[in-house]
């Protein structure tokens, strides 16, 4: 390689591994700084909630969804759906 192009190279490795290191110790200290605001604690009684949120609404909705389904079974015999009329007359 060329003199010019192995400094420019040195040049540009030192300064990348200069920025990693920075976002490294950045990264560090906001994680200690999260821990002593209780900023973790915020983030796992968010996520407890949110998870009991889903519980509570979405699971029964899925069981009564799925509660409907087997009463009223959509069999091919039936008939076909609003759906597939309207694209075989075009109007789709």
């Amino acid at each position: 390689m060329h003199p010019f192009s192995v400094l420019t190279l040195a040049i540009f490795v030192a300064g990348y591994i200069t920025a990693r290191w920075d976002l490294v110790t950045r990264l560090h200290e906001l994680v200690i700084f999260a821990w002593v605001n209780g900023v973790i604690s915020r983030i796992t009684l968010g996520c407890a909630l949110l998870s009991f949120t889903f519980l509570l609404l979405f699971v029964p909705a899925l069981y009564i969804a799925h509660s409907e389904a087997d009463l009223h079974p959509r069999s091919p015999s039936r008939g076909i759906s609003a759906r597939e009329q309207l694209r075989r007359r075009g109007s789709f």
